[in-house]
């Protein structure tokens, strides 16, 4: 096997990633995994690490291959058994103690894409010096000199039973509550059996699973928990059967739900009924974190608390030193990703579900109570958001689109214009549109919000029909 120190993969905010047999291969991760462990041993000075992998072609191999491959350079690696939700793979490397932990994963992306993403000894994700000077060693490995090594040991842990017990210190569900039924969909993920096994013996409770089983081709679609992928989960949920339905990620860290007689509630709904939940009925408080990319409703009912609201670039690790840093409550992206200050400066769809079924079970009314709540506040909204492959180079074309802060985009009044992610324009009527370079895949996204979701998308047409004038 050619084990040259030679290395294609995209990086990406907490990781990197690639396409199997293109240049995901285990050539390549053995030239990262040495790399990984001249950081542990030169740079950390731990000689340990704990693995997990998801349900993707190939995983629980690549897992095998990077252990075997630790051991050669005496780290002593532990793998956590079964799929693993990276949630999981963070808990686990904090309460272990851990320098690092990684898991095998491209989270929502295509089927035939697999990755590694980082998680460090404090339950989040890396600090981008970490992943450049992982880099770094790839490039330039450090030789050992004919230095006899000891091999490292693999073994194996289970640590779900101290997850679920962390989850459920987490909420506060009343004894002899009402009924509530939910139904969930990990995707063909690592999700399948989570939340039920979590909040085993909650009275009244009864959690139910759709696309459970083990499906590499994730069913023919990207796991990514949005408003078209879930359309089987909406149907199911609008007969009424159920109390909210729920949908997560391949790798377990972003969450969309359904409930009936409202339908699809995005991640910006999701983590704006979070926010009134904790600060109202909880009488919780902290500063709340989102994306630029997030919705307006959040921001408004954040704002309503009396509690202060930051906006950030898109990428969780631009959370993480503020939710360790400083008293955080919440802190949410567009994508469905939400972490809260009192647990670890991570995200988790499993907390995420725990709570919204304790507000639905401890409300009278639930979330859908909840939910006209917010519309009380910050009023009805729709979003859209599209992936753009452009046909031309799209760092050209991105320029193009910022000149004069985006003026040829006159959909409406401008009333003021943020560049601190690509571009977000915000209009008079508090509609906006946001376009940026994916960190990740050559496309541009785009991002559109308005009072309906057939708004937003007209809105989103009208910005493809300017882009593509531009692209000529």
């Amino acid at each position: 096997m050619d084990k040259g120190l030679d290395i294609n993969f995209r990086s990406t905010s907490d990781g990197w990633r690639g396409k199997l047999a293109d240049n995901f291969t285990f050539s390549n991760l053995y030239s990262l995994s040495s790399a990984i462990s001249t950081y542990l041993l030169k740079d950390v000075k731990k000689n340990k690490i704990i693995l997990g992998y998801d349900t993707r072609f190939m995983s629980e191999e690549f897992v095998k291959y990077l252990a075997d491959t630790f051991s050669d350079f005496g780290i002593n690696s532990t793998i956590i058994e079964d799929y693993c939700p990276t949630p999981l793979l963070t808990f686990s490397t904090k309460e272990y103690r851990f320098p690092i932990g990684l898991n095998i994963t491209a989270s929502h992306n295509p089927p035939y894409d697999n990755g590694i993403k980082i998680r460090m000894s404090y339950g989040g994700t890396p600090h981008s010096d970490v992943v450049k000077q992982i880099e770094t060693y790839i490039k330039s490995p450090v030789k050992n000199n004919g230095e006899k090594i000891n091999k490292g040991s693999i073994s194996t842990i289970d640590p779900r039973k101290d997850y679920f017990s962390h989850i459920q210190n987490q909420i506060n569900i009343e004894k002899h509550g009402k009924k509530c039924r939910v139904l969930i969909d990990p995707m063909y993920g690592t999700t399948s059996g989570l939340l039920k096994n979590a909040l085993i013996g909650i009275e009244n409770l009864s959690v139910n699973y759709i696309h459970d089983s083990i499906d590499p081709y994730f069913g023919g679609i990207n796991p990514e928990p949005k408003y078209e992928s879930t359309t089987e989960l909406q149907k199911i949920i609008k007969k009424g059967n159920y109390n909210f339905g729920i949908a997560h990620d391949g790798d377990g860290d972003r969450i969309v739900v359904v409930l009936p007689n409202v339908g699809y509630l995005s991640p910006h709904d999701v983590s704006t009924l979070l926010v009134l939940y904790l600060g109202k009925y909880k009488k919780m408080k902290g500063k709340v974190v989102g994306s630029s990319t997030l919705g307006r409703k959040i921001r408004m009912v954040t704002l309503d608390l009396g509690l202060e609201f930051q906006e950030i670039p898109v990428g969780f690790k631009n959370a993480t030193d503020i939710m360790l840093n400083e008293n955080v409550l919440l802190t949410a992206e567009e994508n469905g990703g939400i972490g809260f200050g009192f647990n670890m400066p991570e995200r988790d769809a499993t907390l995420a579900a725990a709570l919204l079924i304790e507000a639905e079970i401890n409300i009278k009314g639930g979330l859908k109570k909840l939910y006209k709540e917010v519309e009380d506040i910050a009023g009805k909204s729709g979003f859209c958001r599209y992936n753009f492959e452009p046909r031309t180079n799209r760092f050209e074309l991105f320029k193009k689109i910022i000149e004069n802060k985006g003026s040829y985009f006159d959909f409406g009044q401008t009333e003021n214009v943020s560049l601190l992610d690509g571009i977000k324009i915000y209009f008079h009527n508090g509609d906006w549109l946001s376009i940026r370079l994916s960190g990740t895949e050559d496309i541009l996204r785009i991002y559109c919000e308005s009072d309906s979701r057939k708004t937003a998308v007209e809105l989103k047409d009208y910005a493809l029909r300017i882009i593509r004038r531009l692209e000529k």
